[in-house]
């Protein structure tokens, strides 16, 4: 895929059960939008119905019939090895994609990108020593207990970081043998379509991978489909409920990651400058368009206004621009939905009597593109609309607290439960506080989770849980073969 010589690029192709498929002018397109310019950078072939089943019918056939299922895990490893190699050679190119189609500035997709071959790999090379059958003397005689992949797989992820999703969702489920629709987000076109030249450069066979960058629409299709056995998603709540809707009526597998309203809690005894180096990234990278972004900070009400002023110091010191632009710290909202989302938080915000210190719309001089600064609401009611909702964007909400019991109540009074941090001199009381927070990864004087350790959440964050092998397991089942 070029994305030079033409001003607007055409990709008029599909990668379909391992084959590109051309489209005519007369199939339907998909317009990639710059979220830096507002302007139209790329015309795609947008995925149909009639795709849809195209890429179910062969994964089916590749499960039911083809050899991956059965191939023994190294040679596997071995296929998903060139994957990696390919990903590698042209991650620069990978990371120019998206950040042409959603906005990251090009450092953060460079970082995250190199995060996803390191990612990958570890799961390969920990592959190398899982025992897929294991031999056991029970009481009542022999048992052979197997691990086998759970089926044709749907694999469901966003915009918010298409290499990523690949180190997380893609490798795991092939990996466990199984072969998969993936289903990116529509803006993805451009690093769909990488996605498909990698994997066909990689030699994955006939059959076990479809790459649709496709509407909600054909989502709702591929989900509830009956020959798919195996569902896994990142997305909001509502999508969640949707697949586990389609999927109950013949009790598909789901894993499903749904986002976080995630508390940085702030105990008495730490100073801020051992919280703000991490704190700050973890609230603002990517625009906070990240699921496990530090979107909530609870603070001693007698040290409110001093966190609040040394977070407005360092927030709005950044410069919010160009995203290939190296001097810029903060790109572009992903999209115009994402910008006019956002912005409706902020009124929210202010109308519910929160207050506004900082940010709150474009910034000045950006009047195209989808810009919104980086916004700090002080004082806010911790069930206020913006205390309680994932906005997915600059908007930060400092909450205070009079005791240690009201500021764990705060961090878990929300419908989710993704990621969490705790910041306290006394390391063993945060570790404390940590195990009283219900979510999936609590980060203790840091911000962030382990990618290569199980991450998934409670409560309505979803369940499942993903990388490491634990994120392998997702796509297996257990078979126990009795012998003689």
């Amino acid at each position: 895929m070029t994305l030079s010589a033409d001003p607007v690029a055409r990709i008029n192709r599909l990668y379909l059960g391992g084959e590109w498929v051309s489209k005519t002018e007369d199939d339907p397109v998909y317009e990639v939008v710059s979220p830096a310019t507002g302007e139209v950078v790329a015309v795609a072939a947008d995925p149909t119905i009639e795709d849809a089943e195209r890429a179910v019918a062969a994964a089916r056939e590749a499960f039911d019939h083809g050899p991956w299922p059965t191939l023994p895990l190294a040679e596997r490893i071995a296929v998903l090895s060139r994957f990696c190699d390919e990903f590698e050679a042209r991650k620069d190119e990978f990371d120019a994609a998206w950040t042409t189609e959603s906005g990251p500035t090009l450092a953060h997709a460079a970082a995250l990108d190199g995060g996803v071959v390191l990612i990958w790999r570890s799961l390969l090379e920990q592959a190398k020593e899982l025992r897929l059958t294991e031999r056991r003397e029970v009481p009542d005689g022999v048992v052979d207990v197997v691990r086998e992949p759970i089926g044709p797989a749907v694999v469901i992820t966003a915009w918010n970081g298409p290499g990523l999703y690949l180190a997380m969702k893609l490798v795991p489920a092939l990996l466990a043998g199984c072969p998969v629709v993936l289903k990116m987000a529509q803006e993805s076109q451009l690093t769909a379509a990488l996605v498909g030249e990698l994997a066909e450069a990689a030699g994955l066979p006939k059959g076990v991978l479809s790459v649709l960058a496709a509407s909600t629409e054909v989502s709702a299709h591929l989900v509830a489909h009956p020959a798919i056995d195996k569902v896994s998603l990142t997305g909001s709540i509502p999508a969640g409920k949707a697949v586990m809707s389609a999927c109950a009526g013949r009790l598909a597998n789901v894993t499903l990651e749904l986002g976080g309203k995630s508390p940085a809690v702030i105990l008495d005894d730490i100073p801020l400058d051992d919280v703000l180096p991490s704190l700050v990234p973890g609230f603002i990278a990517f625009n906070g368009q990240i699921c496990a972004a530090l979107t909530r900070v609870v603070v001693p009400r007698h040290r409110h206004d001093e966190v609040v002023a040394a977070l407005v110091e360092r927030l709005g010191a950044m410069t919010v621009g160009d995203p290939t632009d190296a001097s810029s710290d903060l790109g572009p909202l992903a999209s115009a939905r994402q910008f006019e989302r956002v912005l409706g938080y902020i009124d929210a915000g202010v109308r519910e009597g929160a207050d506004l210190v900082l940010g709150g719309g474009r910034p000045e001089g950006l009047d195209r593109g989808w810009y919104v600064a980086p916004t700090v609401f002080a004082n806010v009611d911790p069930g206020a609309t913006i205390a309680q909702e994932e906005i997915f964007g600059p908007v930060l909400s400092v909450i205070p607290y009079d005791s240690l019991d009201e500021a764990v109540d705060i961090a878990n009074g929300t419908p989710y439960g993704l990621a969490a941090s705790v910041y306290a001199a006394d390391e063993e009381l945060a570790r404390r506080v940590a195990g009283r927070i219900r979510a999936g990864a609590v980060a203790v004087n840091t911000a962030g989770v382990s990618l290569f350790a199980p991450f998934g959440g409670f409560k309505q964050s979803g369940f499942g849980r993903e990388f490491g092998l634990e994120g392998l397991a997702e796509f297996l089942q257990y078979k126990s073969v009795k012998v003689k």
